[in-house]
C-alpha cells in the first residue's frame, strides 16, 4: 500500500478505485450497484482489510513470519489511532479511512476482529473443525459483512442485520478457501479445509501438497461447499431486507461469488492446479438470474454419470 501523499483528492479517489478494482474485479463491479454516495467509502474499507490481509499473506512471504506479525501489530497500532481521530498524516489510506469512520461511524469491534484473523493465519493455528472452519472464516469474512453495515442500511438496524451480513461473509471465506486450496498449500504451507474432514475423506495433506486429487477429494469439498451454501442461503432474508440499491449490489456480489464453487465443479474439482474464476460474461448474466442451483444440479450429475 502506497505511503505517497497523492497531489489532489481527485487523484487520491483514482488511486482509491483503481487499486479496488485491481484486487477485487467481482467487488468492485458489484459495488457500481451499490448507492454512488457510498461507493468511494466502501472502496477505501475494502483497502483497510486488503492492507491486513496482504501482511499475512505476501508480505509473510517477503519479509517472515516474524516481521509480519510486527507489521499486524503496528496496524492494530495505526487503526488505534485513526478511530481515534488522529491518523498518520501523511498516509492516504489511514487519512481516508478517518474520513469515513467520521462519517459512517465505523463498527470497530469487527475491525480488530480482521487482525486476530491475521494473526491466527501468522501463529499458524490449526483448522481441526468444522468450527474452527467457520471461527476462522467470521473473523476474516464474516468481520467484512459487519463492517460494510454502515454503508448498506440506517444505523437502528445494525444489530438485526448483523447476523445475515455475517453469515454472507463467511460463506464468501470458505468459497475463498475451496477455490485456493492449491494456491494456499503452495505458496503459504496452510490448509483451510478441517483436518477433521481431510480425514473422513481419507485425503493427507501430503498428497494435496503434490497435487494428487484422492477420489474422496470432490465429496471433501462438496462438505465445505455445503457449509457455505447453508450460509449464503441463511444470509438472503437479511439481503431482502436492505433498501432497494443496496440490496441490488449486495445480492450481485453474493451471486458473482458463490458461482466459483461452480466453476469448482466444472474443472472436475481440480483446485489444486487450476483457478477457479466466473467469465465477467457470466457475471452479467448472475445479475439478472440466479441460476446456480440449476448449474450446481447439472455439473454434479454429470460427475456422478461419468465420461
Amino acid at each position: 500500500m502506497s505511503t505517497l501523499s497523492l497531489d489532489t483528492r481527485a487523484d487520491e479517489d483514482e488511486w482509491i478505485w483503481e487499486s479496488f478494482r485491481y484486487h477485487s474485479r467481482t467487488f468492485s463491479l458489484a459495488a457500481y450497484l451499490l448507492p454512488r454516495s457510498v461507493q468511494m467509502s466502501v472502496a477505501t474499507l475494502y483497502l483497510y482489510c486488503r492492507r491486513v490481509d496482504s501482511i499475512a499473506d505476501q508480505r509473510v512471504l517477503e519479509v517472515g513470519r516474524e516481521r509480519a506479525l510486527q507489521e499486524v501489530r503496528q496496524v492494530r497500532d495505526r487503526l488505534d489511532e485513526t478511530l481515534a481521530g488522529r491518523p498518520p498524516a501523511e498516509t492516504v489510506l489511514w487519512r481516508r479511512l478517518a474520513e469515513v469512520h467520521e462519517q459512517s461511524s465505523l463498527p470497530r469491534g469487527p475491525m480488530y476482529e480482521l487482525i486476530e484473523g491475521a494473526l491466527w493465519d501468522l501463529e499458524g493455528r490449526p483448522v481441526v473443525s468444522k468450527a474452527d472452519l467457520i471461527e476462522y472464516s467470521n473473523l476474516v469474512g464474516g468481520s467484512v459483512g459487519a463492517m460494510m453495515l454502515p454503508f448498506l442500511a440506517d444505523p437502528e438496524r445494525h444489530d438485526e442485520l448483523e447476523p445475515a451480513a455475517r453469515k454472507l461473509g463467511i460463506a464468501m471465506q470458505i468459497t475463498n478457501i475451496v477455490r485456493d486450496v492449491g494456491e494456499d498449500i503452495d505458496e503459504l504451507d496452510r490448509v483451510y479445509l478441517p483436518e477433521h474432514w481431510l480425514d473422513e475423506h481419507n485425503v493427507s495433506v501430503e498428497a494435496l501438497r503434490h497435487g494428487r486429487v484422492a477420489d474422496g477429494y470432490p465429496a471433501l469439498l462438496e462438505a465445505a461447499m455445503e457449509a457455505a451454501e447453508q450460509r449464503y442461503v441463511d444470509s438472503f432474508e437479511g439481503v431482502a431486507a436492505l433498501p432497494f440499491r443496496s440490496r441490488y449490489g449486495i445480492r450481485a456480489a453474493a451471486r458473482m461469488y458463490r458461482e466459483i464453487m461452480n466453476e469448482v465443479r466444472a474443472n472436475d474439482y481440480d483446485n489444486l492446479g487450476r483457478r477457479a474464476y466466473v467469465s465477467f460474461r457470466r457475471k452479467l448474466f448472475l445479475l439478472l438470474y440466479d441460476g446456480y442451483e440449476r448449474r450446481k444440479h447439472r455439473l454434479t450429475s454429470d460427475a456422478l454419470s461419468g465420461p
